[in-house]
């Protein structure tokens, strides 16, 4: 594998871009990338609404979206209801206050993928979302058979 096909695939390019291009609105609202990342996820995926989802989706440590939640419900951008059924779990809710937050982001993504993909067929995204899938689901069922934790012989 070449150094520019692991690049992709550690993703940490396309982080360091994201972060630099979404500069712009953390600054502004003086949030942090994550927490950014924490109202777009709950913006885009309206099923999805607890911290455990966050961590399970995006893979991020649950310290870190912990302390990602609780600045946003001081900044007044989430709400924390708990749920009917199970009182452990706890279902967080967009204020109105993060809307235009979410707003900016969502332009600036718009402007994002079209530098990322510039240039790229709609044939080639094709091939790369399904190469991406199934490169995907390779590492996850790896991750479940213990693969990664297994001793090297």
């Amino acid at each position: 594998m070449d150094e520019k096909t692991e690049m992709l695939l550690y993703g940490q390019h396309y982080r360091k871009f994201q972060k630099a291009a979404y500069g712009l609105i953390t600054d502004r609202y003086q949030i942090t990338f994550l927490e950014l990342r924490v109202l777009m996820f709950l913006a885009e995926h309206e099923q999805n609404d607890t911290a455990k989802d966050i961590e399970e989706i995006h893979h991020f440590t649950k310290s870190s979206v912990s302390k990602s939640i609780d600045a946003l419900l001081e900044k007044g951008y989430l709400a924390r209801n708990p749920d009917r059924h199970d009182r452990r779990c706890v279902h967080l809710q967009i204020l109105p206050e993060a809307y235009p937050v979410i707003e900016a982001a969502r332009q600036r993504k718009k402007e994002i993928m079209e530098i990322v993909f510039s240039g790229i067929t709609e044939e080639e995204l094709q091939v790369i979302s399904g190469i991406a899938q199934k490169i995907s689901s390779n590492m996850a069922a790896a991750l479940e058979t213990g693969f990664a934790r297994q001793a090297q012989h």
